[in-house]
Formats: C-alpha cells, sequence, structure tokens
C-alpha cells in the first residue's frame, strides 16, 4: 500500500514510532529500536542514499536499497490511531481537497527511494487494510448497513485491482482515490471494525461469474452514470438506473439530454426530490459529519461555480493545453452519459492572432481538470455566458450536479438508503445489477 509516491516529491519525512521494540532491516545491515517512550526518526535521501536517523542526526542505517521497519510483535494492530504516525502524508491528490495530514499506519514499513524522492509502503493483509479504508472514506457517524455496503464495494474493487494499478512500482495500490483512500488507523472506530468483519469474505460477482469492479463515486447527483462510458466495455454489472425509488419522478430524466439538463440540474422538482443523495433525504447541514475527514463540506448535490474570462481563459490554456488562447468565446457540448456527465466539450475562442478555433475536450476527467483551478466537481453541467452592453463576456457561470465519475455506489445515495433503513444487500443491490453477493472465503 503506497502512502508516500514519487510523485509527492518528498526527500526528507519523519515519524513517530509509539513505545516498543522495532527492527529495521536493510540488504546487509540491521539495527532494533527499544524504547519506551515515543521515537521520533527521520528519512533522508541524500544523492542515491537512503538514510534513517534517531533523535534528530543520529544515523542508525545508510543504504543504497530499501529499509523495512517491523513493529513490535504483540502490537494491538487496529486499535485507533494505532501503529506509527507519518508526518505529512499527500492527501486527495490533484483534487480541490489535496492537502498534507499525519496519518497512523499499523503493521510495517518499507521505505523505498527513486530520483532523489521517497516511497514509503504500509505492508498490511487485506481484511485490515479495507476496515481502514472504510473508515477512510466516510466518517464513524455513519450506519453500520453503510459500512457493510461500503466495506463490499471496496473488497470487491480491491480483488479486481489489486495488481493493475500502479506498475513497476514497490506497491500494488496507493493511498489515495485513484485507488481507495486509505488513512490507516487515524479514523478508526469500533463500531466500524465490528460491521466490517461482518461482511468479512463477502464479494459483488456479476452473471458472468466474476468479482465485479465495483466503482463508487462520493455523490452521482441523483442518476447513475453508465460504467462503460467512464471505465470501457469490461466494466459489468453496475447499474446505471436513477438514485431513488422505483417509481420516483426522477425517472423521467434518466437519460439527461441538452434539452433537459437544465431543468435537471436546476429546476423546481429539486425541492422535493426523493434521490436517495438529495438533501431532502439527507440534509446538507449534516452531511459534514457523515463525511470523511479529509472532505470538505459544501453542496455537492447541485453546485455552481462563477469565472471571469480571464481565470477561464488562464486554465483552459495551462490545463487543457490551449497554448493559443486568447478570448473565450463560448462552450459547445459534446456527448453526454445517461447522468447528463459530459464525455467530449468542445471550447471555441480566438487565438492570440484573433482567429476563431474550437478545441474538443476528451472524457469526463480531462474535462474536470481543465475547468477548475484543482478539480471540478463532476462534468455533469450546464453554462450561462453573461456579457454587459458591448457584448463581451464579463461572467462564465457553471452549474452542475454530482462529485464525481457518478458510476457504481453513491456514497451519498448509500448512506441516505442506510437512514432510511434500507439493508446493505438492498442497497448494494441497488447500486450493482445485475449482480449477486458471494461469500469468496
Amino acid at each position: 500500500m503506497g502512502v508516500t509516491l514519487e510523485g509527492d516529491d518528498k526527500n526528507m519525512m519523519e515519524m513517530s514510532l509509539p513505545p516498543g521494540k522495532y527492527k529495521m532491516d536493510a540488504q546487509d545491515q540491521s539495527a532494533t529500536i527499544i524504547s519506551e517512550s515515543p521515537i521520533s526518526l527521520t528519512m533522508e535521501v541524500r544523492g542515491d542514499m537512503l538514510l534513517c536517523q534517531k533523535d534528530q542526526g543520529k544515523e542508525l542505517l545508510k543504504t543504497a536499497g530499501f529499509i523495512t521497519l517491523s513493529p513490535p510483535e504483540k502490537t494491538e494492530i487496529l486499535a485507533p490511531r494505532s501503529g506509527i504516525l507519518l508526518k505529512g502524508v499527500v492527501v486527495g491528490r490533484g483534487f480541490h481537497w489535496q492537502k498534507e495530514v499525519d496519518l497512523n499506519f499499523p503493521y510495517g514499513l518499507e521505505i523505498h527511494h527513486r530520483n532523489g524522492k521517497l516511497i514509503i509502503v504500509n505492508v498490511i493483509p487485506m481484511e485490515a487494510y479495507l476496515t481502514c479504508v472504510v473508515t477512510s472514506e466516510m466518517s464513524a457517524e455513519c450506519p453500520p448497513e453503510f459500512i457493510k455496503a461500503q466495506a463490499t464495494a471496496a473488497r470487491s474493487w480491491m480483488l479486481v485491482f489489486l495488481k493493475n494499478k500502479h506498475i513497476n512500482e514497490p506497491f500494488y495500490i496507493c493511498n489515495d482515490d485513484c485507488c481507495q483512500r486509505y488513512q490507516g488507523t487515524t479514523h478508526l472506530s469500533p463500531t466500524f471494525a465490528r460491521s466490517v468483519h461482518d461482511t468479512r469474505g463477502m464479494c459483488i460477482v456479476t452473471r458472468e461469474d466474476s468479482i465485479c469492479g465495483a466503482y463508487y463515486s462520493k455523490c452521482c447527483g441523483g442518476i447513475m452514470e453508465r460504467a462503460q462510458n467512464i471505465f470501457g466495455k469490461g466494466a459489468v454489472g453496475i447499474s446505471r438506473t436513477i438514485d431513488a425509488p422505483r417509481k420516483s419522478p426522477t425517472a423521467k430524466y434518466n437519460p439527461v439530454t441538452e434539452e433537459t439538463i437544465r431543468e435537471w440540474v436546476g429546476g423546481g422538482f429539486l425541492t422535493k426530490s426523493d434521490s436517495f443523495c438529495s438533501p431532502n433525504v439527507c440534509p446538507e447541514e449534516v452531511l459534514p459529519k457523515y463525511l470523511g475527514a479529509v472532505d470538505e463540506a459544501g453542496k455537492y448535490y447541485r453546485w455552481k461555480v462563477i469565472y471571469s474570462p480571464e481565470e477561464l481563459g488562464h486554465y483552459l490554456k495551462e490545463k487543457a493545453g490551449i497554448s493559443d488562447m486568447g478570448e473565450f468565446l463560448d462552450f459547445r457540448p459534446g456527448r453526454r452519459g445517461n447522468s447528463g456527465r459530459l464525455h467530449e466539450l468542445e471550447v471555441i475562442y480566438k487565438d492570440l492572432k484573433g482567429v476563431k478555433k474550437e478545441r474538443t475536450i476528451k472524457t469526463q476527467y480531462q474535462i474536470r481538470n481543465a475547468l477548475h483551478e484543482k478539480f471540478l466537481f463532476s462534468s455533469a453541467f450546464f453554462w450561462d455566458l453573461k456579457k454587459n452592453a458591448h457584448g463581451r463576456i464579463e461572467k462564465i457561470i457553471l452549474q452542475g450536479a454530482g462529485w464525481g465519475h457518478g458510476v457504481g455506489l453513491c456514497q451519498m445515495g448509500a448512506l441516505g438508503m442506510a437512514l432510511q433503513g434500507y439493508s446493505y444487500e438492498k442497497i448494494l443491490k441497488h447500486y450493482y445489477n445485475p449482480s449477486k453477493l458471494v461469500m469468496a472465503y
């Protein structure tokens, strides 16, 4: 489990070890640390060497290879905030909530280096990893049935993608949203641990009898996106229906079209929406207590962002590669998915010589990346251009729905279902259909 990556640009990190006896190994070297009080270590890359120092200067190990750090044998492994405290871990890479936090990691660590940067790996058993994933994705306030559903989806996702996400790295999967959020025991609670244990070995299996690549996102916005639109034809066993009761008025908007996108995002029906992820089911004023610790409170079921032409032009130039951007003129919608998410978007602009041009941005990911300083909440949006008396654009307003790609389990929707009394089996049947639950081990 990669918790510090080469791209995090770290050549030095501090960690704090709880009292105990630790063993460190590096090629033909080894060291033992015994202490009755917390121990401070520094890992640093100097040239082509990796150094481990104790107490801000005392060298313990120096190697061109990697270092393994093993904890005491009789440690209560998954107690809340147990394990080694690693300081300044990057979370939310590339997204609007990116930050550095201090996190506790159980079991052992491997410390690698490449191109002058640290790579730190947490070596952890699978079910212990899943317990920590669920507590990292959402908070301990979530109902047990939500926790069970999230754990089962996370287990299925992991079994499908364990060895094909980070090729040629000293780890299989990482700690962030490109894989699954993993923040060790930092946010662990006994309730989470019991609920995850109750689903031990349970997996989602497609009608083709393969484990489902159980994708999930924070908020679908009311309609689940067709998985193949985002992840290709191999993404099967995942629903693409409304995130609402079967006879909900929401059904008339599936699929969302250019003719209905404005009503879908901003229509009056939203005041009475029965979508499981809507504020009518889980009010936005209480939602923060259910979100993950690194999430930022906000309006995600429906949202709005406003740009000046200069601001948007800068993003398109720097992030969409439109290097000759002179003046932004408009967007033209390309292909939309059934949830209203854009998978192609044409940018109409004048270049630096005043020549009108067009450039297509492809995939919902690239659209979200190009239209925000960090990352737009989703690509299910429409836009308005506010012009002055001379016809010049003064503001570009985007109004949209949802947070994330919208495929599979909608975390806010699954939370809403659990709050309404649905069992975890019914929650999973709603989001992964046609699929079934199978006890794999």
